[in-house]
Formats: structure tokens, C-alpha cells, sequence
């Protein structure tokens, strides 16, 4: 079955909408952008986009590639000591001249819509985080619309990164999964493939996963993303459909339901925050 990560996504939106309709103030979204990158600046139209389908605003603050890390984190603390910002986000990646990890964990735990500074990650791993990680909340729509059961399943996780490898690692290892971690090219990748009932990639690299590959009826989660012949594409060849038990395809698969959990994760953590009025919610 091919995943429609566009009709779940509008389910999400479509809540997230009628809650925001109880805000006293809808809660702001920031995203501090570095740099020109088209594939970074498409993310960040659609997250707009979004923000601007349900009436909350989204600001960004856009810096030349040039900015140093200091730059960055004064604005980080500025927003995060804004009682007009709820959430905040840090668009990565950054140029590999700024350290990423100072600039993630300047954003506080109470406004982090991602999931990615030290503390927030810290708290996901222990199993308390406010909100969970948009692809965790993804995987979690994801496998409970289809009544997945994940305890006791071999699951592998190919790739990881900040976005991705980790925070689903977790979400695996909580949901009672025996999982493989692979970040770095190995000769024998088609014999984990085969071992494994659920399988999530966030490498970037098309074609990464071959139909072949894979049990007749595993549960693949396509999660990365990368540019062909000026397209869109994820980690897995589009033929894994036909062998898999469920299917994301890229695009379309993930991709939607993250920005929209991104906005849940936003008024969640609003309403966490409203003790001065700011985002009280109507009774």
C-alpha cells in the first residue's frame, strides 16, 4: 500500500485549524534561514504556506551565508525570550562553517516545534519530551493508521542524522522494536535490508533501496530526500511499492505530515506556555 502522507497531513492541518480558532492570539512561528539553497527556501515556501492556510503567522529571519555563529545565537535567545514567539525552528542544514549544535540548543526546550536542541533530544530519549520529533509523530500517524504493530519487529534505520536517523531510532527502541542503525556504506546492506519488517531511510541518496531488496511486505519509510534530473526523489527505487507492505513515496509521503505535526507540536507547546495570557485558550 502507497502511503497518501497528503490526506493524513490534512487531517493533522485540519485540527490544528480548529484549535488555533481558540487562541486569543494565534502563536507565531520563527525560522532563522542561513544562506541561498533552493531546496532549503522550497521547505521553507511550504512551511509559510502552511502557517498562512491556518492563520498562524510565520516570520522568517534570513542570514547571508556570511553570519557567524554569535550572530545567529543573540537572535536565537531574542526569539526565545519573545513572548510573541512560540516556536522556533533552525533551518538546516548550515554552511559547515557555523557550528549547528551551539545554534539548536540556543532555542529553549519550551519553544522547540523540532525536537532538535541537546536538551529536547535528551528528554525524547528518556521518553518526557513536550512534543515528539515531526518524523517520530509521522511514523507514529503513519504506523497507527494502519494498525502496525511495532513491539518485537526487526526494524532498520539507514542514516543518522538530526532530522531523521535519531529521533526514529528512539521512536523504534520506545515502541519495543529490535532496531539496526547503519550510517556509513556497508558491502552487506541488502542483507540487513532483507532482515528487516520496517525500514526507514533518511540518507538522501536515490535508488539507496532496491525492491529486491526487501521482504514481501515490509514497511518502508522513506524519509530522505535529494534532487534527479531536477525532481524530487527519496532514498528508495519507486518499484519497492510493489514488494512492500506499506509505502512512502517521495514526494508525498512524510514530507506533508511533518509540516503539519510541526504546527500541532506549535500549539501544543503554546498552551504549555500561556500562563502570562499570551496564548490563552477560550474555554
Amino acid at each position: 500500500m502507497i502511503i497518501d502522507g497528503k490526506m493524513i497531513a490534512e487531517g493533522i492541518r485540519e485540527k490544528v485549524a480548529r484549535a488555533v480558532r481558540g487562541f486569543a492570539v494565534p502563536p507565531t512561528l520563527a525560522i532563522v534561514v542561513v544562506g541561498e539553497n533552493p531546496v532549503i527556501e522550497s521547505f521553507v515556501r511550504i512551511k509559510k504556506k502552511t502557517g498562512e492556510a491556518l492563520g498562524i503567522p510565520v516570520v522568517e529571519y534570513h542570514f547571508p551565508v556570511s553570519a557567524n555563529a554569535d550572530a545567529l545565537v543573540r537572535t536565537v535567545a531574542r526569539l526565545g525570550a519573545d513572548r510573541g514567539v512560540a516556536g522556533i525552528i533552525v533551518q538546516l542544514p548550515l554552511p559547515p562553517s557555523i557550528d549547528a549544535r551551539k545554534i539548536l540548543d540556543a532555542v529553549p526546550l519550551e519553544k522547540d516545534v523540532d525536537v532538535l536542541s541537546t536538551n529536547a533530544v535528551a528528554a525524547f530519549r528518556r521518553g518526557d519530551a513536550l512534543v515528539l520529533p515531526p518524523i517520530a509523530g509521522a511514523m507514529q500517524e503513519i504506523l497507527e493508521h494502519n494498525m502496525v504493530a511495532v513491539s518485537g519487529k526487526e526494524a532498520l534505520v539507514l542514516g543518522h542524522g538530526r532530522l531523521v536517523g535519531v529521533p526514529a531510532a528512539l521512536f523504534l527502541r520506545h515502541n519495543g522494536a529490535h532496531v539496526t542503525v547503519v550510517d556509513k556504506p556497508i558491502p552487506d546492506l541488502a542483507e540487513h535490508v532483507r532482515e528487516s519488517d520496517i525500514i526507514v531511510s533518511g540518507v538522501g541518496k536515490p535508488g539507496l533501496l532496491r525492491p529486491e531488496w526487501l521482504k514481501h511486505g515490509a514497511v518502508v519509510i522513506d524519509a530522505g530526500t535529494s534532487e534527479a534530473e531536477g525532481k524530487l526523489v527519496g532514498d528508495a527505487d519507486p518499484e519497492c511499492a510493489k514488494v512492500a507492505g506499506l509505502f512512502t513515496p517521495v514526494p508525498g509521503g512524510v514530507g506533508p505530515i511533518t509540516v503539519a505535526l510541526i504546527f500541532k507540536n506549535l500549539l501544543v507547546l503554546a498552551k504549555k506556555t500561556g500562563q502570562d495570557g499570551t496564548y490563552k485558550v477560550e474555554s
